[in-house]
């Protein structure tokens, strides 16, 4: 019996760390030379919205597996965008993307 308790216990403890997802909020995108690329806001449930620096929005959704972040659909779909976000003890969120053309995209 208490083997089944202490499995069921690490399996309690490993579980929010599974199913950690990026907090919602909205964050400014920067290419990797520091050129703005527009405003990502992020909904609950993985829905979110970008707006391109021409004020052009469009939607998608992404999916999040620990720290990786991968789009399944909408404009960081269309960039070929995935990446990682950490959140840092003060509780700021940076999102890193690559792209498949060597497009690197920090939003913070």
């Amino acid at each position: 019996m208490r083997p089944l308790l202490a499995a069921a216990a690490l399996v309690l403890l490993a579980t929010p760390a599974l199913a950690q997802f990026p907090p919602p909020g909205v964050y400014e995108c920067v290419s990797e030379n520091g050129a703005n690329l527009g405003e990502l806001t992020l909904f609950v449930a993985g829905d979110y919205s970008f707006k391109n620096v021409d004020g052009n929005s469009a939607s998608g959704q992404v999916a999040s597996a620990g720290t990786d972040v991968n789009p399944l659909s909408g404009p960081l779909k269309d960039m070929q965008l995935i990446g990682v976000f950490g959140t840092d003890d003060t509780g700021k969120t940076t999102f890193r993307f690559t792209g498949a053309d060597g497009l690197e995209v920090s939003c913070q």
